[in-house]
């Protein structure tokens, strides 16, 4: 890495590192607020989730590049035999380039998300034979240098957007006088607009468009600096509360409506040690081989 970058992945670019010189295949789970996942691939990202930023699919879908109907038909045939991506592009829904465009956005994204959010802590576990990867990678794979600049570059936004009081808390709304004439025909900038009511933060905006955080939340600065949009006072204290799903839509976030299930307490990624004493097994990485839930049915980070 050059210069100043090891220090904007923390200890994620440690890792990175380490697992781009041994050509190590398998997770790096990152503990944070949300933290969230990277698989690796012959020591290169292939691909990273967090609740805190879309993944593919909510990109794919929300955004209208892929219909619901389209996607359903593409993975009941692609994705038992980890063939969804190809499926999608040999069925003509979207083109090759523009998958890798989308599924390479997502992976920035969430690592991106999973820094400014904050990283507590990383732990490694290495694949084990039956493991699969998830359903659209990035292939071969991202190294660390490429990922640390582009997290730097992302990052040198963060300085303004807390000048701006924009926070990943804040929840935008319109002025009390509205700017029309400001708006034009900028599509991303109206759709912010519609959906900055008071009760979405910018990762909800984002989820509820199919758009990147760093994208949506870089946008919002734009419309705060031109008087498009208030930040709507200070940050709300945490309470629970669920976020304002999109008006009239099909997918309301019905998860963050359920008891929140604590991380363990189902006992199934519990480790045991086998008999003699010997090392704790790693726990395995779980394959996806059911349509999995809408990143936007994740549950409110802010609480707000």
């Amino acid at each position: 890495m050059t210069t100043g970058e090891p220090g904007v992945l923390g200890e994620m670019g440690s890792f990175l590192l380490g697992f781009s010189r041994e050509g190590f295949s398998g997770v790096l789970r990152v503990e944070g607020g949300p933290g969230g996942t990277l698989w690796i691939r012959n020591g290169l990202v292939v691909a990273a989730t967090t609740p805190a930023a879309p993944g593919p699919e909510s990109l794919l879908l929300r955004s209208g590049r892929v219909s619901e109907r389209d996607w359903t038909d593409a993975y009941a045939v692609g994705a038992p035999s980890d063939r969804l991506a190809a499926e999608l592009v040999e069925r003509g829904v979207i083109g090759e380039a523009g998958l890798e465009a989308v599924c390479m956005a997502a992976l920035f994204d969430a690592v991106f998300a999973m820094i400014l959010y904050g990283v507590e802590s990383c732990v490694a576990e290495p694949a084990g034979p039956d493991d699969h990867l998830p359903l659209l990678p990035v292939l071969p794979g991202v190294g660390p240098e490429r990922l640390a600049r582009e997290t730097a570059r992302r990052m040198e936004h963060v300085a303004g957007w807390r000048r701006l009081d924009l926070s990943m808390r804040v929840r935008p709304v319109p002025p009390a006088t509205p700017v029309p004439t400001m708006l034009g025909s900028d599509r991303i900038r109206r759709a912010v607009l519609e959906r900055a009511n008071g009760r979405r933060t910018p990762r909800d905006i984002a989820f509820v468009l199919g758009k990147g955080l760093f994208a949506v939340m870089s946008e919002i600065a734009r419309m705060v600096e031109e008087g498009v949009l208030d930040l709507g006072g200070p940050e709300v204290a945490p309470s629970g509360a669920a976020p304002d799903p999109e008006p009239g839509g099909k997918h309301e976030d019905l998860a963050a409506r359920l008891p929140r299930r604590r991380p363990g307490t189902s006992k199934i990624n519990e480790v045991l040690a086998p008999a003699g004493g010997g090392p704790a097994l790693p726990r395995p990485i779980l394959a996806l081989r059911s349509l999995p839930p809408r990143e936007a049915d994740a549950p409110d980070l802010t609480g707000g």
